[in-house]
């Protein structure tokens, strides 16, 4: 078992918009963080991860989650989504997310696309 406290984790500003807290433990089969969304991130086009699916809950807030050649989803509190590998799409709202990725997340799988 390990824990890890909030005081250990990683601060990473991805945009004017939004802010990551990786929780960050020497796991390479699971991982998690927080994301503060306020607004749209990216500010233009799709991200997505070319390897791990990420399981994400809304934590706080609401929002939308836009999939790219499909509608905005509206998400809310306590709402659940899974991303599968490969999928783009975009956040709208103000939101807290915890996001879990496996395999973990490493920083050259998360791209961003238009």
């Amino acid at each position: 078992m390990r824990i890890v406290k909030q005081k250990e984790t990683r601060r990473i500003d991805t945009s004017p918009n939004s802010s990551i807290e990786e929780y960050l433990m020497p796991e390479t089969r699971v991982s998690g963080a927080t994301a503060i969304i306020s607004g749209r991130y990216p500010e233009k086009g799709y991200i997505t991860n070319l390897v791990s699916y990420e399981l994400v809950l809304v934590l706080s807030g609401d929002g939308v989650i836009g999939i790219k050649n499909k509608k905005e989803v509206p998400i809310e509190l306590g709402n659940c989504i899974l991303i599968r590998p490969k999928e783009k799409y975009y956040w709208k709202g103000y939101m807290a997310l915890f996001i879990t990725c496996t395999p973990a997340f490493r920083k050259r799988q998360h791209v961003f696309v238009t």
